[in-house]
């Protein structure tokens, strides 16, 4: 099996990443901190094992790792993310 082949999209765990941070985050904007290349968090590749990492879809950087913590999820962010605020 390819790394291509073990892969999603953000957009698959976009209910994972609405449960971490309460609104919709496939469509905020995130600046890789290697590579400096800006994309949406729904075109990261998404890895399932133990639990999700996303990487930069141009230089396959660690964007977030998300795990289980006894009964709580936790998320380490990596790079610059351009949130929208609501009007």
């Amino acid at each position: 099996m390819t790394m291509d082949e073990q892969h999603i999209d953000g957009n698959g765990i976009a209910g994972l990443l609405g449960e971490i941070a309460g609104a919709d985050m496939t469509i905020v904007m995130r600046r890789c901190q290697s590579c400096g290349d800006r994309r949406a968090l729904g075109e990261h590749r998404a890895y399932r094992s133990a639990g999700v990492v996303l990487r930069c879809p141009n230089c396959h950087d660690v964007a977030v790792v998300i795990g289980m913590q006894e009964t709580r999820l936790v998320a380490a962010w990596h790079g610059t993310y351009e949130i929208q605020r609501g009007t």
